[in-house]
């Protein structure tokens, strides 16, 4: 990949041929896709700056992050109404209906738990990881 500030506008193109002869070349460290320029570069003072390979983990960790939270949104958005019928039971102070709901919602509720102590759990691997091949190697999918 070659990146180059223009009239102060970043353009990237990945054939060096189409680059002008200023453009920084940037590792993309085979990842497949490529991440947006933005996880290997930055610009400061008008200038391009090539991240450390610390700052790209990082910006790599970061994005693995929110792919893991719209994973488990989606995990738990079809039950989100279980939770709703229970919360609305308790602010009405029905006891015996939040019982009653939580005994008929038992699998969906022990799913729910079990999503949550999956996601800490990925969470907790991604914030250890201490390089690229480790974060490649964690997949997101709930087995639960």
């Amino acid at each position: 990949m070659f990146v180059w500030l223009e009239n102060g506008e970043l353009k990237v193109v990945f054939q060096k041929e189409y680059a002008p002869e200023d453009a920084v070349e940037i590792d993309t460290l085979g990842l497949t896709p490529v991440p947006p320029v933005e996880a290997f570069i930055k610009v400061e003072n008008g200038q391009i700056v090539k991240k450390t390979q610390d700052e790209i983990l990082q910006w790599l960790k970061d994005e693995k992050m929110k792919m893991l939270k719209g994973y488990v949104s989606s995990l738990l958005a079809p039950t989100d109404y279980v939770i709703t019928k229970i919360a609305e039971a308790q602010v009405v102070g029905d006891t015996a209906q939040v019982e009653a709901l939580k005994q008929k919602y038992s699998a969906q509720l022990q799913r729910r738990e079990s999503i949550r102590q999956w996601n800490e759990q990925m969470k907790q691997a991604i914030q250890n990881v201490q390089s690229l091949d480790e974060l490649k190697s964690i997949v997101i999918q709930f087995n639960g």
